[in-house]
């Protein structure tokens, strides 16, 4: 008699505890997404409010033609209106947008094999190799430049730069390239080693035992399984290498202010000669003073940047990390 009662009890509270957990879910969902669209809707406001000053002119300061504005409000001095007009801006993005290219199919060509392989073989320094990635992620990007510039201009690497006659830091190619690609490397790989760890290796194994190669199970199994996380891991790269500062700065500096015979003929072919990488143009004006074209430039950075986290959310983008 009494096992009966407990055993009609016990569904009872197994329910009460369950119907408790799903109202702590709700209670943390709610919180959750009343948080971040307050954040969200706040960061578009600051945004939205100011695009009409993305159009503001030395001619509309002067004559005060402004329609948008109140008399109350305060016009920002000189600031990028036709900002895109300028021969400048479009260096500089252009010259972002190539390296960053080029950053990011090197970073994918040398990133995915190696997340694979860290995720399927056990490799000597495996732990070292995770800990020393894992640990360029979070530490300042400024400090990444001060080792690329004391491993560059010291050592066996110095001496093989001397050999070519050619240095590596402050220059556009290689030196934008190496300096952004550290960081889109790490970003990029954690990215492919966690989309490769959340797919059963059985899988390869059973397409393997059924007579596959081991190119042909990963190419037709792992492969399809993988491509959203991987897609997002390539996204993640891109964002990281054109949002990079702090070792494109300390490694490479800054170009606009260089004569155009420092370039050379391919810089200049591809005019990115006398430009600056995107983020350090917008530092680059600030301190110069110019806050509203700085700005201008920022504005720019940030529609990218959510450009691109839109279409990694869109694509599923179920093998990233944040």
């Amino acid at each position: 008699m009494s096992g009966e009662k407990s055993s009609a009890i016990a569904p009872a509270e197994t329910y009460k505890m369950a119907a408790l957990r799903a109202g702590d879910r709700t209670i943390f969902r709610s919180f959750f997404y009343s948080f971040a669209g307050f954040l969200f809707l706040y960061a578009a406001y600051l945004f939205l409010s100011n695009v009409d000053q993305l159009f503001v002119t030395e001619a509309a300061i002067k004559t005060r033609e402004i329609t948008a504005w109140g008399d109350d409000r305060e016009i920002m001095n000189m600031f990028a209106g036709g900002f895109w007009k300028d021969i400048n801006f479009w260096k500089s993005l252009n010259l972002t947008l190539i390296i960053t290219v080029i950053t990011t199919i090197i970073s994918t060509v040398i990133g995915i094999p190696t997340a694979y392989a860290l995720s399927r073989y056990r490799i000597p320094g495996k732990s070292i190799i995770e800990v020393l990635f894992s640990s360029v992620i979070v530490i300042p990007a400024s400090s990444v430049g001060l080792c690329l510039i004391v491993m560059f201009n010291y050592g066996p690497f110095w001496d093989l730069q001397q050999k070519l006659g050619f240095r590596f830091a402050h220059s556009i190619f290689p030196g934008m390239i190496i300096a952004s690609f550290v960081l889109s490397f790490a970003l990029g790989l954690s990215a492919w080693k966690a989309t490769f760890e959340s797919i059963n290796p059985r899988f390869e194994h059973v397409a393997r035992s059924l007579g596959s190669s081991r190119w042909r199970a990963f190419r037709t199994v792992t492969l399809p399984m993988a491509k959203s996380g991987l897609i997002a891991g390539i996204i993640l790269a891109w964002t990281r290498a054109m949002a990079e500062f702090g070792a494109v700065l300390f490694f490479c500096g800054t170009f606009s202010e260089l004569p155009s015979s420092r370039f050379s003929a391919l810089e200049r072919a591809l005019h990115v000669d006398q430009a600056d990488w995107l983020s350090v143009s917008v530092w680059s004006q600030i301190e110069y003073g110019n806050v509203e074209y700085g700005f201008a430039l920022a504005f720019m950075l940030v529609l990218i940047g959510g450009l691109s986290v839109y279409v990694m959310h869109r694509i599923g983008a179920k093998g990233y990390i944040w």
